[in-house]
């Protein structure tokens, strides 16, 4: 049996030889410390396509000054790579579309505690004797008299 390690690289190594996806995740990661706050705040990466980079703009003006800077963006980017990803870069619109560069979840600082039902354990014996139901609620009863 081969270990799972092995595969994932054999199926990395067939779907991105060249480790552009992760490079790009890394570049979304990155985005403010790659372009800059002022760049940042004008246009956010929504997409690559083979050797382009597709960045989302607010407004059409926003996207004719990304298109005079668009030499400058791509070594930036290129430089935080290491090798050049992208030889091209294309701005559209945003059109509602979510921005790579922010993240989907935000981590809360701490987890919720459970809260102990007011009338705990009421129920041990309406539950037939040795039941699936009644393990379950013994051992939910069991985790509250624990933590209090």
């Amino acid at each position: 049996m081969e270990p799972v390690t092995s595969l994932l690289d054999k199926f990395f190594q067939r779907n991105d030889p060249e480790g552009r996806h992760y490079l790009f995740t890394k570049i979304c990661e990155n985005w403010r410390l790659i372009v800059g706050a002022e760049f940042a705040e004008l246009a956010s990466p929504v997409g690559r396509k083979k050797n382009t980079l597709i960045l989302g703009a607010r407004d059409s003006i926003i996207i004719q000054e990304l298109t005079f800077q668009q030499e400058e963006l791509l070594k930036r980017i290129n430089d935080f790579c290491g090798v050049v990803l992208f030889d091209n870069l294309r701005v559209e619109l945003l059109k509602g579309r979510t921005p790579l560069d922010v993240p989907l979840v935000q981590k809360t600082g701490a987890g919720l505690e459970p809260r102990r039902p007011e009338q705990l354990g009421g129920l041990l014996d309406v539950f037939p004797k040795g039941s699936a139901i009644a393990r379950c609620y013994a051992k939910y009863v069991e985790f509250f008299n624990k933590n209090t």
